[in-house]
């Protein structure tokens, strides 16, 4: 008993040291994750100018020539992605305020800027599937090659799975699958079939 009154005693007395050590830690982890998420936000500021250049570019040949696009970079309480709160902004029209990409775009703008931004950033992610639905919306023509062009630069080093109706973009698949629904003894049914030969040509 006094052996243990004695260990408790002493580690009353050591309490006050113990508290400043761990004080003095938390304050030099504090300025490394300062210093950290500082320099961290520099870089995706310098970056981001170069990406967003990228993504217009993209985006003038995927026939959204009026649209403008922004990284916009805001502080924010650090967290386990830095200082940094990051957002896509977008507008399709000119005159028109930017506002969040989710927000303001319609689905067929939305799968365009998406390509625009995976071409622009195809090295940077490691996402092995990136699947397009209805891609080829409100387009033709030049465009729908531009997009095509597009989605095969980015099939070179990962799987894309694109739902399209235009022959432009359906060419330079691997593979082709047919989708149909059909009303079976009164129910919907999907049938899926994989296109070879002939009936991919004619498709």
């Amino acid at each position: 008993y006094r052996e243990d009154a004695e260990k408790e005693v002493q580690s009353i007395e050591m309490s006050d040291e113990s508290l400043e050590a761990m004080e003095n830690e938390l304050r030099e982890k504090e300025a490394q994750l300062n210093k950290s998420a500082s320099e961290l936000s520099e870089k995706r500021k310098k970056l981001s100018k170069n990406i967003e250049s990228s993504i217009k570019a993209a985006l003038r040949k995927l026939a959204l020539e009026k649209s403008e696009f922004k990284i916009d970079i805001r502080p924010a309480p650090v967290s386990s992605t830095g200082i940094d709160t990051v957002e896509f902004l977008f507008s399709a029209n000119t005159g028109e305020a930017l506002k969040p990409l989710g927000k303001v775009a319609s689905g067929g703008e939305l799968s365009r800027i998406m390509l625009a931004i995976k071409s622009t950033l195809r090295d940077a992610d490691d996402i092995p599937v990136v699947i397009f639905d209805e891609v080829d919306a409100g387009i033709g023509g030049k465009t729908a090659q531009n997009v095509a062009a597009k989605l095969k630069e980015i099939s070179k080093n990962r799987q894309v799975l694109c739902i399209t109706h235009l022959p432009q973009i359906a060419s330079l698949a691997d593979k082709h699958f047919l989708i149909e629904k059909a009303d079976k003894k009164g129910r919907v049914c999907v049938m899926v079939k994989e296109l070879e030969g002939k009936d991919r040509q004619e498709e």
